[in-house]
């Protein structure tokens, strides 16, 4: 057994990085590279002092509670970026990882890394925030900590790994988690990892020679001038988890002129509250009824969805779009066999320009660019071409480039075993949070959606573009 965190998630240069770590054996190596198309080692221990330490009843909750067994200064000289420490002894292989940020900005991209969703998806310790005793993925364990190891395939995977949407024939059974139990990994890795959408892109920036600074999540809430002198802020991949914070601070980035990029999808869907100086996340999510905060004046803090009718906040005020209006795509029986490209109907817009494209042609269906989650907002269409109606509270400036068909998942739809005997499906969730009631009249309001890519710009002039699909990466 080789398992291994990092305290913080977040440091400066200057900053103190703690290694948390059990083992069998008596002496590990350790190796701390820089993420990238050519990962750079930056410091290294052959033979750490290591020994073996229990694992917490509470751990989900509260996290491992491990001795520091190594502490490490980061120096000026490491230039900001995911860094991945790599553990080994004998034929036992552990990771852990910590974000360098910048003090003041170097670049003038801010890449804020989805570090909420891995911690949503971490099943350390035997529950995850879709995992919890009989009850299964919209209501899984309430309070989930950082300081616990991250299963293997969180932050890298084999070159040959699936991506998590189908893009081949219909299969109910869906590849990648095919692969992943075959391979030793879990299903949910697939998710919410680096390895399946942050690598991918890295690399792709780094070969266009693109700099970009790193943050997490915690950052924009913990810091709220983080985005002070950025032009732009990347989202990338599956950015699900967000806390009123972390809108505060974007939002007010946006009004006053910043630009943001939401390459992502499923993009701050679900609510969640950072506790305990930010070691661990609050996230009732599918039984926000429990959640504590409900009843009293910070009601609107609720742990359900943003959209949810007693936050009064849905996210696509910010990205323009929602988890809401839009689905799953390519995946078991949620559109399985549509096209996987955007249907462009603005090809004048200026996020086409120099593509070539024309209206009606598909965009990204060669790489399955619609798949796996996707967002949207609701429309009708005006002279042949979609405009939002601003009623879920989409901008009513927000420009519609291209549209996809995709679906939340019902009991028809949705990948077997997913959902236990008795439990709502996403699309009654869904319904139950945003009206109240999930019943066949309010389940059709929402069971048909659309992947929208779009822009809007806000009246302080800020610029913001989302992809509406987490497979913006593999494109």
């Amino acid at each position: 057994m080789l398992e291994a965190y990092c305290a913080r998630r977040s440091h400066v240069a200057g900053d103190q990085v703690t290694l948390h770590l059990s083992a069998d054996a008596p002496r590990v190596q350790v190796t701390v590279l820089r993420d990238g198309r050519v990962p750079q080692p930056v410091l290294s221990k052959d033979d750490l002092p290591a020994s073996r330490h229990a694992v917490p009843d509470d751990v989900v909750a509260n996290g491992c509670g491990w001795p520091v067994a190594w502490r490490f200064p980061v120096p000026e000289s490491w230039a900001s970026g995911l860094y991945r420490i790599e553990l080994s002894a004998g034929d036992e292989r552990a990771e852990a990882f910590f974000v360098v940020r910048e003090a003041c900005p170097r670049a003038s991209i801010l890449w804020v890394l989805e570090t909420n969703t891995w911690n949503a998806y971490n099943f350390y310790g035997g529950q995850s925030t879709y995992t919890s005793g009989d009850k299964a993925y919209a209501s899984g364990a309430p309070r989930v900590s950082f300081q616990r190891p991250l299963p293997p395939g969180f932050l890298s995977l084999p070159e040959n790994a699936p991506r998590i949407g189908d893009l081949g024939p219909r299969d109910k059974i869906l590849p990648y988690a095919r692969w992943a139990l075959a391979h030793g990994y879990s299903p949910w890795t697939g998710a919410a990892s680096w390895g399946q959408w942050g690598r991918r892109f890295q690399d792709w920036l780094e070969a266009e020679q693109v700099t970009v600074d790193y943050a997490t999540n915690a950052d924009l809430e913990e810091f709220p001038v983080l985005l002070d002198g950025y032009r732009l802020m990347l989202s990338v991949g599956h950015d699900e988890y967000w806390s009123w914070g972390m809108r505060d601070t974007v939002e007010a980035f946006i009004a006053r002129g910043g630009n943001v990029a939401f390459l992502s999808g499923n993009c701050s869907y679900w609510q969640v509250r950072l506790e305990r100086d930010y070691t661990q996340m609050v996230a009732f999510k599918g039984a926000v009824d429990d959640d504590p905060v409900l009843g009293t004046a910070r009601a609107r803090r609720n742990t359900g969805m943003w959209s949810h009718r007693l936050t009064q906040r849905p996210e696509n005020r910010m990205t323009g779009l929602s988890f809401t209006r839009g689905g799953y795509a390519r995946m078991a029986g949620a559109t399985p066999g549509a096209a996987g490209g955007y249907t462009v109907y603005r090809p004048e817009h200026w996020a086409l320009a120099g593509t070539g494209l024309s209206y009606g042609d598909q965009l990204g269906a060669a790489h399955t660019l619609v798949g796996y989650e996707t967002d949207g907002c609701e429309f009708q269409i005006e002279y042949g071409r979609p405009v939002p109606t601003g009623a879920d509270g989409t901008p009513g400036n927000f420009e519609i480039i291209g549209i996809a068909p995709a679906t939340l998942f019902s009991h028809d739809s949705a990948p077997r075993g997913l959902y236990p005997p008795g439990a709502m499906t996403d699309v009654e969730v869904v319904a139950d949070q945003v009206l109240g009631r999930h019943d066949a009249e309010a389940v059709q309001r929402f069971v048909h959606g659309h992947a929208v890519m779009g822009s809007y710009v806000s009246p302080g002039g800020g610029t913001v573009f989302s992809a509406g699909t987490t497979e913006w990466a593999y494109c």
